[in-house]
């Protein structure tokens, strides 16, 4: 068989739902449905034709083959080079296999063939080993010079200071406390990372024994003041990426406190970006060998 892709936009974007169940309907044809929030895609034997939805743009050949492993790779993303949609695809290849109950022996290489190309070109390249978004990048930093073990402190409970939230969950090794101007949302957040919550109102017994502090509230003026950290540890890292700063002058220029603003993180996010570009360059060259590759293999096989 030979590859086909193509990219469906919706009628509606209150059908998608809808579109997507009727394309993963057993019989409904032979094909993996790539479902993302940037993305509706087919790849498969035939182009589908789903009420709801029309045909944007069809890929054939190596050209679907390279469409498939640019996507699995983070070259197609918003944020180059995240992880999280090379998950979307082995989902999408999950579910089919569930589709056609594994009997589609020939696309089912195809597609093992293409997230292969994506996990090498990854790998190799390295595009994901920069850190890029404003959350990763003050986790970090926060991480590499605050005292290892030592609790952590995140004053917010908006989006920002969740994924901060979250990415040091992730890498552990640290009890978490958050404050925020709504206690039931730091509570919540809190309760994901198994940390405990408080409210802004609480931030003096809440910095006891704190080493770390990332400080990520939308609040108009300073919401941590120097009163505030009489019991914390010293060293102490203290990241604001508040606009403007969380973090007042009293507070930042107290002996033992090491102060690091959003505009030096953003200086970071900029080095790391333009690394990825050159890493992303390197993946990209790893995919085109690779469809090219799978493109003669498959015209020496018929040639035999």
């Amino acid at each position: 068989m030979d590859l086909v892709g193509c990219e469906l936009k919706l009628e509606s974007p209150g059908i998608r739902e809808a579109v997507v169940k009727d394309l993963r309907r057993p019989g409904s044809g032979t094909f993996m449905v790539l479902d993302t929030c940037q993305r509706l895609e087919c790849y498969g034997a035939t182009v589908p034709a789903p009420s709801g939805a029309h045909v944007a743009r069809v890929w054939s050949g190596p050209e679907a083959f390279e469409r498939m492993a640019r996507i699995a790779t983070g070259l197609e993303s918003r944020v180059l080079g995240e992880l999280e949609v090379l998950g979307q695809v082995r989902e999408a290849y999950r579910l089919f296999r569930e589709q056609t109950c594994g009997n589609d022996a020939a696309l089912d290489r195809i597609l093992q063939d293409i997230l292969a190309v994506a996990r090498r070109a990854r790998r190799d390249s390295r595009i994901d080993q920069t850190l890029i978004s404003l959350a990763a990048l003050a986790a970090e930093i926060l991480l590499e010079r605050a005292t290892p073990g030592a609790p952590i402190a995140v004053i917010g409970s908006g989006s920002l200071a969740s994924s901060v939230t979250r990415r040091l969950a992730e890498r552990g090794g640290a009890a978490l406390r958050i404050a925020g101007r709504c206690p039931e949302n730091a509570l919540r957040l809190a309760s994901e990372v198994q940390g405990f919550g408080v409210g802004l109102d609480n931030l003096t017994p809440m910095m006891d024994g704190v080493a770390g502090i990332v400080a990520a509230t939308a609040a108009p003026h300073p919401v941590l003041y120097a009163n505030h950290l009489d019991k914390a540890a010293r060293p102490l890292v203290i990241v604001d990426l508040g606009v403007p700063p969380d973090c007042s002058e009293d507070a930042r220029n107290l002996p033992g406190v090491t102060y690091i603003p959003l505009g030096q993180i953003e200086a970071r996010a900029r080095v790391n970006l333009d690394e990825r570009h050159r890493h992303a360059e390197t993946a990209a060259q790893i995919v085109r060998e690779g469809a090219r590759e799978w493109a003669a293999t498959r015209r020496d096989g018929v040639r035999k």
